[in-house]
């Protein structure tokens, strides 16, 4: 059975940090993804890290849901940063020519 997608705010000393676990694909609950961002945005945050680190599985669904993340996040003056995406995570933002609009990181938010 799939992994459920868990959605976790966390706080870092440059600003908030989107912890995803679990799959990032249809039929999870990406709702708390939306409500989490919108959240966000409306506090003033144009900066997000997206901690993809332990995202098993993505699909279009996901893709989608990291897309509304930038657009909500502040379109193209907004910064998305996506912290450790596995390589089919790239390889499918790479297939969908967007990896352009997203920063990708390998170290912590810390680091940023």
């Amino acid at each position: 059975m799939p992994e459920s997608l868990s959605v976790e705010v966390v706080a870092s000393g440059t600003g908030p940090v989107l912890r995803l676990r679990g799959n990032l694909a249809y039929g999870q609950n990406l709702t708390a993804i939306h409500e989490a961002v919108s959240r966000l945005r409306s506090e003033g945050h144009t900066q997000l890290v997206v901690d993809l680190s332990a995202v098993a599985s993505i699909d279009s669904s996901g893709l989608s849901a990291l897309l509304d993340i930038k657009q909500t996040i502040g379109g193209r003056e907004g910064r998305v940063i996506l912290l450790r995406p596995s390589e089919r995570v790239r390889e499918n933002l790479a297939m969908i020519r967007v990896t352009s609009l997203f920063e990708i990181a390998e170290d912590g938010p810390e680091a940023l």
